[in-house]
């Protein structure tokens, strides 16, 4: 029998995204990530596995800051002590280069160092041969697949794991099929940040992101324990998730007035709990005409998170958000909506975008860190987003297919 943990995309020095609004009072977020490749490790610990598999991604970033490197090397000490080997490929995000790493990787840590595929060899605790098989990222796009170059089965339990994506252009694409053709007993995958089953004989698995970092990764179910061995494999998702993200809708029927609609808000939190809230308001017709201005808003996120605190409660809140805001409380524009689309649609281009981020491009620390294409899509998302809020767009029916 073979037991093992299945984990991939940690992102372990990733912020936490798309929280513009919320207040500076926020002290648990830095240590979050931190918290959850602890539980990982407890969690390896607690079920002794044979194993531990980190499939891409485990940093953000090719050069992860000396803080989480120690913090990670730390951890996987608490492993080698237990005599729990780890195997670690290496992502787009933090594709290799061995000169960022301020540490020796323990004894126990094997790394796929070359985007040539290699194998390792071991034996489980019940004395059974296994062989895992995987390659590491040398730079932050890998156009070729890579299925072709792992070998057939060699050991008892023959384990791939693979960083990438079905029909991508970047991301060592692959098909289902040719990875079936391997014979292998599992295929661990990473990439792509939802817990997906592309097949289950055998088993060819994305585990999901175990902390999700954006309002839209909030399902993510951690990590997965894998038994293969015994019958037909298992597999369960176990969540090590620090920080939850969540909705919650306020009405405000019947209320007419700000101080009953700040209560009718505390209202929703009635117990802690370690998440970052979206507050939706809706009907909120019988309120004063603008009665959540951008300053005033601003200021309400500030006395929440206050509050919130003072009730010793966990949750923080990141954004609010009114639906149904009537036009009289938008600002006019007498400009089409195609027009709107057609600028960001220039932006959406990744050359565009640069020419207008040269100058940051060229800061010493920032072109260091900063990911462009992540940057690109959140400054985009923020701004769509703000325009469709604030400003109501007069010439909507405008014929633009060159038709008189």
């Amino acid at each position: 029998m073979l037991r093992f943990l299945h984990c991939a995309d940690l992102h372990l020095d990733r912020s936490f995204e798309g929280l513009q609004l919320i207040h500076e009072n926020v002290e648990h977020l830095p240590r979050a990530n931190e918290r959850v490749l602890e539980k990982i490790v407890s969690l390896a610990l607690k079920e002794q596995v044979d194993f531990v598999l980190l499939v891409g991604d485990t940093f953000h970033q090719n050069r992860p800051s000396l803080k989480t490197q120690h913090h990670f090397f730390t951890e996987m000490q608490r492993l080698a002590d237990a005599s729990i080997p780890v195997y670690l490929s290496f992502g787009n995000h933090d594709y290799y280069d061995e000169s960022r790493y301020w540490f020796e990787f323990p004894d126990n840590v094997h790394l796929f160092k070359e985007e040539a595929v290699e194998t390792f060899f071991g034996t489980s605790q019940s004395n059974e041969a296994y062989a895992i098989s995987g390659f590491s990222y040398q730079d932050k796009w890998l156009d070729t697949g890579k299925v072709s170059e792992f070998p057939m089965r060699q050991a008892t339990y023959q384990i791939g794991m693979y960083h990438g994506e079905i029909g991508s252009e970047r991301y060592a694409p692959f098909t289902v099929q040719e990875m079936k053709q391997k014979g292998y007993d599992y295929w661990a995958l990473g990439h792509i940040h939802v817990a997906t089953t592309l097949s289950e004989n055998p088993p060819i698995i994305y585990p999901g992101a175990p902390q999700g970092h954006t309002q839209k990764e909030n399902d993510t179910p951690g990590v997965l324990l894998v038994t293969l061995g015994e019958g037909e494999p298992k597999w369960e998702a176990r969540s090590v998730q620090e920080i939850d993200w969540e909705e919650r809708v306020c009405s405000m029927v019947g209320v007419k007035n700000q101080r009953t609609a700040l209560e009718r808000i505390l209202a929703l939190f009635t117990e802690s709990k370690s998440s970052l809230v979206k507050i939706i308001l809706k009907d909120t017709d019988q309120l004063p005409k603008n009665w959540l201005n951008r300053k005033e808003k601003s200021e309400l996120l500030a006395y929440l998170a206050n509050e919130l605190r003072d009730r010793h409660f966990e949750q923080r809140i990141y954004q609010l958000e009114e639906v149904g805001q009537s036009l009289e409380e938008k600002i006019e524009l007498q400009a089409s909506g195609y027009l709107r689309d057609q600028l960001f649609e220039q932006y959406e281009d990744l050359t565009v975008f640069q020419q207008e981020i040269e100058e940051l491009l060229q800061h010493t620390i920032a072109s260091k860190v900063m990911d462009v294409t992540d940057l690109q899509q959140q400054v985009l998302a923020i701004s769509k987003k703000e325009l469709l809020e604030e400003y109501y767009w007069r010439v909507e029916n405008e014929d633009h297919s060159g038709r008189n």
